[in-house]
This record gives structure tokens, sequence and C-alpha cells, in this order.
């Protein structure tokens, strides 16, 4: 919803969270109610149709979530170490086939199961997930160990990058202000114009204007290093939810897929038996999953800008001309005008107003100017 409402979030890149924002949602519509009966009846009142929708929905929704965040980690990781390069092909078609992608590799592990011998025999009050043991291995590493793996992989070389940067920026930050205090000594032993050392005037002004731009560069810097960090605190909140929310489950799945055989081998068995996993841990372990596409709104209203002061607006009711409130506070930020919105706001509205104005006049000198061109050549 703030993408279609806010223009400024309107871009290629976006989409990939709207695609994880779609996937999230249809989770707690689809999901999470007939999670919740069955939970708390401890008995399926629905028939076999409703099961398979419900364990398909599941799966599919579920595994989407997981690789949205997996296409996102590959789309950050392209803008920060391939920027100039990637730009050009950050377009939204190419955003699409992504989530294209994304959308098709989660069916290619829902719905396989509806039409094969991966489908379990339906029994009534029971809903569950396939348990063939093929389908648990690849359903597990393709929905869950493969973008895990992925995303750790492209996250680390982001966070490696991240504090490269950093080091550079302190480093750039320090010779800079040893050069800035030479050419301040410098300036302050020069002989003057009477044949004096260091005119005071001068010397004074001069180290006023060097030693104010120092400080200028300490601060940008000071901002540069404060944003660094504040994009791997975001990147480790990321992994850190997902992995905690998806991890436990997904181990005791291939845990749960791996035993039946290798037991069966061990001890010469003809019929594999299943092994047993309490009820309840079960169900904590798939819950903490679900909890995950509960976080990730939050996750990325908190730490992204772009959004939280959207998500204020829409949540407040402020849905009408929010984007001239976003343009009305970003002036005010940009201005130093936060202590007065309404000055703010009339600030930002006077400046659109005289941006647009001179476009007009823009446009009226054009076209008479071409008006004015046709005229001489029709003569």
């Amino acid at each position: 919803m703030a993408v279609a409402l806010v223009k400024k979030l309107q871009n290629p890149s976006n989409l990939l969270i709207v695609s994880l924002a779609c996937s999230d949602l249809l989770v707690g519509l689809l999901v999470l109610p007939f999670a919740i009966i069955y939970q708390l009846m401890n008995y399926f009142p629905f028939p076999e149709e409703i099961c398979n929708f419900w364990t398909s929905c599941d799966v599919l929704l579920c595994t989407s979530s997981i690789l949205n965040l997996c296409a996102i980690s590959i789309d950050r990781y392209l803008v920060i170490t391939k920027p100039f390069e990637y730009a050009v092909k950050r377009t939204p078609v190419r955003m699409g086939l992504m989530i294209a992608a994304v959308w098709l590799l989660s069916a290619c592990i829902s719905i396989p199961p509806l039409f094969s011998s991966w489908k379990n025999k339906f029994s009534e009050g029971h809903c569950g997930y396939p348990t063939n043991t093929e389908y648990q291995v690849y359903a597990v590493f393709v929905a869950f160990y493969l973008p895990l793996i992925i995303m750790l992989v492209l996250y680390g070389n982001i966070f490696k990058l991240a504090r490269k940067m950093a080091k550079a920026d302190e480093k750039q930050k320090v010779v800079h202000l040893r050069q800035e205090d030479k050419n301040l000594i410098d300036e302050q032993l020069a002989p003057n114009n009477n044949g004096g050392v260091g005119g005071a005037r001068p010397s004074v002004q001069s180290g006023g204007t060097s030693r104010s731009g120092g400080a200028n560069s300490a601060v940008a810097a000071k901002k540069k290093s404060s944003s660094d960090t504040k994009a791997i605190k975001t990147l480790g909140v990321i992994m850190g939810c997902f992995t905690l929310c998806w991890l436990p489950f997904f181990i005791m799945q291939l845990v749960g897929a791996l035993y039946k055989p290798i037991h069966a081998a061990v001890n010469k068995l003809d019929v594999p038996e299943p092994m047993y996993i309490n009820e309840h841990m079960f169900a904590i372990f798939l819950w903490l999953g679900y909890v995950n596409s509960f976080l990730n709104p939050i996750i990325y209203a908190k730490f992204n800008r772009d959004f939280r002061m959207p998500f204020k607006h829409i949540l407040l009711c402020h849905c009408r001309s929010i984007n001239n409130r976003l343009r009305a506070e970003q002036y005010a930020e940009q201005y130093g005008l936060t202590g007065n919105s309404r000055k703010a706001s009339s600030a930002a509205t006077s400046a659109g107003r005289l941006q647009r104005r001179r476009s007009s006049d823009a446009n009226a000198r054009r076209a008479r100017h071409n008006l004015d061109n046709g005229a001489e050549h029709a003569m």
C-alpha cells in the first residue's frame, strides 16, 4: 500500500519488497486461520480438499517469503558491489523476472505432492505435510538451506565490504585533518606583505576557514560511518530473525526425513519407522516460522527510512496528500525546520509552487520561440 501511495517508493528495487509483503500477508490470510483452528481444536474439522489447499498454500507462501528474502539479498549485493553496472540492468522487467522465478520455484515445491505418490493418505481429523523422504529432503534444501547459504555468503561479503569502506573513510578523515593542520601552520608561518611572519587577520581568517572545512569533513565522515554501522545492524537483524525463526523447524524436518532410511538400514528393517516428534515441540517450531512473516514488515518499517514515515502516516490514516506531507517533512529535516511543521509545510509548498511556476514559464518561452521560428519560416 505504501508503494502504491508514495511516488518516491515506486522504483524497481521495491518490487521485491512488495512481493515479500504479499507473501507474508497471504500467510496471515490463507494459512494462519486454519492453523489456529487446528491448534485450538487439536483436530482438523475440514474435508480432504481443504487440507490439500491449506498445506499447499502453507508450503507455497512460506517458501516464497524465504525466497523473496534471498532475492532481496542478491539485489542488495549487486547494488553494493556493482553499483554502476547493475543500475542500468535494474529495470522493472528484470525485477519482475526475479519475482516470477521466486514464485515459480515455490510452486515447484508446493504443487507436486498433490499429483504424485508423495501425497499423504488423508485421515479424518488429521492434516499434515507429506512425509515422503525424497520429497522432504528436496523441499527443505530448496526452500531453506540453499537460500540460507546464499544469504549468509552474500551478507558476509557485504559486511566485509562495509567494514573495509568504514576503515577507508577513517583513514581518509585522518589524512584530511592532518593536511588541514599542515596548511594552517604554513599559512601562519608565511611572510605577510609587511615583511613579518603570519599576518594576524589573514592567518585567523584562513585558519578559521581551514578548521571549518576540517570540521565539515569530520562531520560528513562521522555521518558516513554511522550510516555504515546502521546498515550492518540492519543486515544482522534481518539474518538473525530469519535464522532464529526458521532454522529449528527445518532442522527438525531434515532430521525426521533422514531418520527413517538411516534407522531402517542400521536395524535392517523392511518397513522404516518414522522418528517420534513431540506434537507440542513441532507446533512451537512451526509457529516460530510463522512469526517471521509477522516480523518482516516490522523490520523494514523500523530500519528502512524510506518506508518508516509512509507506514506511520498510513497507520494514522493520513493517506490523503501523503506525498505532500512526506515532502514537507523532508524539507523540514533538510533545512532545520523540524520545530515548526506548519512552517515547513508552507515552505515546501512554496518551493513546489515556485518550481512549477518556473517550469511553466520555461515551457511558455519555449512555445513562443517555436511559434516565432515557425512564423519566420512561413514568411
